[in-house]
C-alpha cells in the first residue's frame, strides 16, 4: 500500500510513501484505521521475543565480569542512539511538518539519553533508582499497552517496540547485576530531577499545544487515555499528572 504525503512544511512537493514509513500523526489525520489490536497474535509474539532476549542477556550480563557487562551497556547504549537518530532524522526528512512531535523530551526519549549517560559512567547516583522505579515499569507498559495506530509491518512500529524492549532489558541487567538500588533509601534523590523537569516541560506543553512527558496529554496510548477519561472530568490536568506519576 502507498500513501500520498505532502513533503515539507508548505506541502508543496508530493510522494509516495510505501506503508512502511507510515507516521503515527499522518495516520491519525488521515483517519486510516491500519493499526494493529491489542494482544493479537503479532503482539503477544512481540512480547515473547523481549522477554525471551531480557531473560537470556540479564543472566549473561548477572554472571559476567565488569569488562564484558561494559560491553552490554555499551551495544545497549548504540542501539538506543541508532534508533533514536534514525528514528528524528527520518520524520524530519519526510515528515518536517510532524517533527515538533518528536523532539525528545518524552519519558522514553529521555530514559534513552540516561542508558547513554549511564553506559559512560555505570557508577553514578543520578539515574541510580530510575532503574527499578522509573524507566522499568514505563517500559514494560509501553510493551504491554502499545500505541495500536501502526500496521504490524512499520518501521516506527518496530521502532517502539525495540526501542522500549532495550529500556526493559537494560533496566533489569543493572538489577539482576546488583548495579541498582532497590531499597528506599536516597529515592528522593533519583527523584529530583523529574520533578524538577515536569514544571518546564508542562509549560512548553501548555504553550504550545504539545504533548512531551505525557503529561498534558494521553496520547493514543490505551492506558494513558483510560487514565485520562477517569481522572480529568472530576479532578482535571493536576488529577491526571497525580495518576500518571504514581503508576509510572
Amino acid at each position: 500500500m502507498y500513501a500520498i504525503i505532502k513533503i515539507g512544511d508548505d506541502m508543496s512537493t508530493i510522494k509516495n510513501i510505501p506503508e512502511f514509513w507510515w507516521l503515527k500523526p499522518y495516520i491519525i489525520d488521515k483517519g486510516w484505521n491500519v493499526g494493529h489490536g491489542l494482544f493479537g497474535l503479532g503482539h503477544i509474539l512481540w512480547i515473547f521475543i523481549i522477554f525471551a532476549i531480557t531473560y537470556f542477556v540479564s543472566n549473561y550480563y548477572k554472571n559476567a565480569n565488569e569488562k564484558k557487562r561494559q560491553s552490554v551497556r555499551k551495544i545497549c547504549a548504540l542501539l538506543v542512539f541508532i534508533l533514536e537518530f534514525t528514528k528524528i532524522s527520518l520524520v524530519c526528512l519526510i515528515y518536517p511538518a510532524y517533527a515538533d512531535q518528536y523532539v525528545p523530551l518524552h519519558l522514553c526519549s529521555i530514559a534513552g539519553m540516561c542508558i547513554m549517560f549511564d553506559a559512560l559512567w555505570p557508577n553514578n547516583r543520578i539515574v541510580n533508582h530510575w532503574w527499578l522505579y522509573v524507566f522499568l515499569p514505563g517500559g514494560l507498559l509501553a510493551i504491554l499497552t502499545p500505541s495500536s495506530t501502526y500496521p504490524w509491518f512499520n518501521f516506527f512500529c518496530m521502532h517502539e517496540f525495540i526501542y522500549h524492549g532495550l529500556l526493559v532489558l537494560y533496566a533489569v541487567c543493572k538489577i539482576a547485576g546488583g548495579e541498582s538500588n532497590t531499597t528506599y533509601k536516597g529515592l528522593w534523590y533519583s527523584f529530583l530531577l523529574p520533578f524538577i523537569m515536569v514544571f518546564p516541560i508542562y509549560f512548553i506543553n501548555t504553550t504550545f499545544d504539545k504533548g512531551y512527558m505525557l503529561i498534558t496529554k494521553p496520547s493514543d496510548f490505551p492506558l494513558t487515555n483510560l487514565i485520562w477519561n477517569l481522572t480529568t472530568p472530576t479532578f482535571g490536568i493536576f488529577g491526571y499528572i497525580g495518576a500518571l506519576a504514581i503508576i509510572m
